[in-house]
């Protein structure tokens, strides 16, 4: 029956893309009839921006989808997407351009970036450098930082320098081995605050998205929404509602130099030309050239793409035989990927906001679109297959999941105590305060900008919530003699006031 159901999907795709596909078709319109298809074939409502980037000319842009469902608000070519981890690169360009001009380098030390914090005993200060922070081998770990400016919000920079004391070595990943992480990206951009006395965001804005015309893209929401841009939603496809709008949007609060700017998708393919071409922009092009430097080597993979290297800001792999660099994106709503192809001048740009189902679909429509180029003779059936089995998948995988989430809810709660016992504020002097009350006898839970109603765990005095709203995690009450004094949330420990 399972492969009854893929086989009738698989040959309406394939019917419908051949009664389509002719052979004066555009590249512009086999591209956009197979991203209609895909999504209709998906009921993907939410948007995708699409462009493709080929020697030095945008050969495709086109957008379609919802960038507000509830609102039936289609996106455009101006909608903006959060890009999350795909600001790396351009925050990593912007830092060499700092460097180049002032009197310090990627051999600056984090002792010399930090003279006045006494770090953990073991953490090498004298040895980790900027070039260590922004190709993730500094050997560093964290527990406050990088939760504080992605997430919770809950910081300033005294209280960021504070943090730093807290870091600890890295036991699994030592110094010059490679964890990807954001704290690196996170302590650079702090250096630079303390240091030349302007947000991170002035840094980008100053050495590569103004001398790449790169005018809608920013690292300032509120800015944005002043300007009356839009900005796409952020949607889950697995969830007990795939249309309802996620709670948890960004802020300027949380808008961070290692995922934190806004962009569309004309800018971000204006950033590939000049990535493929990098004589286009002179001022900038022995920086875009440091960037993709091997720094270290790996081995790993996301989905389809293979990552034997990684630069300032860029993995590189083998993919489709092509050296290949790229780097991709992933918060609750948002999943975007960029890549391309210098041997083949070939890039490409994915946009959206919907971040559980793409996280899968990028792949596919990357590997149609490079197939395509590449003349890949069976390109259009190995798609066909793979968006078939995608959506059998999403269908089981959607009902699955709303299963579970019917179940906790359905779930009692387990306790010891009486249910006051568990309100109040707790508090940790690095992460701050954990806020828990009842709400029409429920467990309402906040975390700076996080709120979530808690559920039942299957354990005594433990709750589930869903502060991130993709994924659950678990509070643990410390219940001592009929008192509960502190309470343990993403392994940190917070005491009741």
């Amino acid at each position: 029956m399972h492969l009854q159901v893929i086989n009738r999907i698989l040959l309406a795709i394939t019917l419908m893309m051949a009664s389509q596909l002719s052979h004066a078709e555009t590249h512009q319109q086999q591209f956009d009839r197979f991203l209609v298809n895909t999504m209709n074939t998906l009921d993907l409502q939410s948007s995708m921006a699409v462009a493709v980037v080929k020697n030095g000319n945008v050969i495709f842009q086109n957008t379609h989808g919802f960038a507000d469902i509830t609102k039936q608000e289609k996106a455009t070519k101006n909608t903006l997407y959060y890009i999350a981890s795909i600001t790396k690169p351009i925050f990593s360009l912007a830092i060499q351009e700092v460097l180049s001009q002032s009197k310090y380098s990627a051999n600056t030390t984090l002792k010399e970036m930090f003279p006045d914090v006494k770090f953990q005993a073991g953490i090498k200060a004298e040895q980790i450098t900027i070039k260590h922070l922004l190709s993730h081998t500094s050997g560093l770990s964290d527990q406050y930082l990088t939760t504080a400016v992605s997430i919770t919000g809950l910081h300033n920079q005294a209280q960021k320098l504070a943090m730093l004391t807290q870091l600890n070595v890295n036991e699994e990943s030592p110094l010059g081995q490679f964890k990807y992480t954001n704290l690196g990206y996170n302590i650079v951009s702090l250096w630079y605050e303390k240091t030349f006395h302007n947000p991170w965001q002035t840094a980008v804005q100053q050495h590569v998205l103004t001398p790449m015309n790169m005018f809608a893209t920013t690292g300032f929401k509120d800015e944005a929404l002043r300007n009356n841009q839009q900005i796409a939603k952020p949607y889950a496809y697995f969830s007990l509602s795939p249309h309802k709008t996620l709670y948890l949007e960004k802020q300027d609060n949380t808008l961070h130099a290692a995922g934190g700017l806004y962009s569309t998708v004309s800018d971000m393919a204006t950033f590939l030309r000049f990535q493929l071409n990098t004589k286009q922009i002179p001022s900038l092009s022995k920086n875009i050239t440091n960037t993709q430097q091997l720094t270290t080597s790996l081995n790993s993979a996301r989905g389809d793409f293979k990552r034997t290297h990684y630069c300032l800001g860029w993995y590189i792999g083998p993919y489709k035989h092509q050296t290949t660099y790229h780097h991709f994106g992933s918060f609750d709503g948002y999943r975007p990927h960029l890549s391309f192809m210098p041997e083949q001048g070939i890039g490409l740009v994915i946009l959206n906001n919907e971040g559980m189902l793409n996280d899968k679909l990028t792949d596919i429509i990357a590997d149609y679109i490079y197939g395509t180029l590449l003349k890949e003779n069976d390109i259009e059936q190995k798609a066909a297959s793979r968006i078939a089995k995608l959506a059998d998948m999403a269908k089981k995988y959607r009902t699955a999941i709303s299963e579970k989430e019917q179940s906790y809810l359905d779930k009692p709660l387990t306790l010891t105590l009486d249910k006051k016992a568990y309100t109040g504020t707790y508090v940790n002097p690095f992460a701050g305060e954990v806020n828990i009350s009842l709400k029409e006898e429920k467990f309402f839970v906040t975390w700076g900008n996080l709120q979530a109603t808690a559920t039942a765990f299957n354990q005594p005095d433990i709750l589930r919530i869903k502060l991130r709203p993709t994924r659950g995690q678990l509070i643990r009450f410390d219940v001592e003699q009929h008192s509960i004094n502190t309470l343990t949330l993403d392994g940190i420990t917070f005491n009741k006031k």
